[in-house]
């Protein structure tokens, strides 16, 4: 045989090694888009359980106090972007309404959290995550404030990571969308497994220390603060966009959490 045959030959060969495998499994994706909260009270149905959520906010140290007002002030508010409102009809859709004010400049925060809403403790709940969570995008109106939004996320493994959403400096609504980074473990590859081991955690919100902490002031006649202008953010429709695929094998149903249990209760062997 010749030696530029035997070269076609190899080259051949060589390229379904490098090809073939990437129509395996391992590359096989199934995205769906989910959306984990529009602040309407449509509850989030995981594993055909309803989840109701009442968001709350805590914030850093200088937050306001004066008189009467006392910041950050949370609220559902009959407002969304056009698109939305549309799509919502008659019933109309709903925000998130996030009003602070802060004594001083710097890296100040206010965080803004799930808890569920038949907790009486209210204390901070995490949102179940399906599959591989690719991206998250979340709708938000903004006082062309030059501050910035971050999304927090629980691996599998339970370490929390830090999404950043971009800066708020912009007027009106805007869709903001951040990829999660590929090398976050969303799901164990030990099984039997569960499919939404990873979890939304809450948004944190940054003032710049250039930026200014609230929209106005106004005194009395000596010149004493009665009242503090606060700045505003809402934000609505909370959404992933996940990979939810599973490779199906021989004894994949043993690989199902709650088949697990079921088999080893006893009950299914009878």
């Amino acid at each position: 045989m010749k030696k530029g045959s035997l070269q076609v030959i190899f080259l051949v060969v060589l390229a379904n090694l490098i090809i073939l495998p990437a129509f395996g499994d391992g590359s096989t994706v199934e995205m769906s888009s989910r959306i984990l909260e529009k602040f309407d009270g449509t509850p989030y149905v995981v594993d055909g359980e309803e989840y109701h959520y009442t968001w709350k906010t805590v914030a850093s140290r200088f937050i306001t106090k004066i008189a009467d007002q006392s910041f950050p002030v949370v609220n559902v508010i009959s407002s969304a972007p056009m698109a939305l409102t549309r799509a919502a009809g008659e019933a109309g859709a709903k925000s998130l309404g996030i009003q602070g004010a802060f004594d001083r400049q710097g890296f100040n925060w206010i965080d803004i959290y799930p808890t569920l809403t038949d907790d009486p403790d209210g204390n901070p709940a995490e949102i179940p995550l399906l599959g591989r969570t690719r991206f998250i995008d979340i709708w938000v109106w903004g006082s062309n404030l030059n501050y910035t939004l971050e999304a927090y996320i629980r691996d599998n493994r339970g370490v929390i990571h830090t999404i950043s959403m971009g800066n708020l400096k912009f007027t009106g609504w805007r869709n903001l969308r951040s990829a999660i980074p590929s090398g976050i473990p969303m799901v164990s590859n030990i099984i039997p497994r569960s499919t939404h081991a990873s979890t939304f955690v809450k948004f944190r919100l940054w003032t710049d220390p250039r930026e200014r902490t609230y929209v106005d002031i106004e005194r009395d006649k000596a010149g004493k603060i009665t009242k503090i202008v606060p700045f505003y953010v809402y934000l609505t429709q909370l959404k992933v966009l996940s990979d939810v695929y599973e490779t199906i094998y021989d004894g994949d149903e043993l690989a199902d959490p709650k088949n697990t249990t079921k088999l080893w209760s006893g009950t299914a062997n009878q």
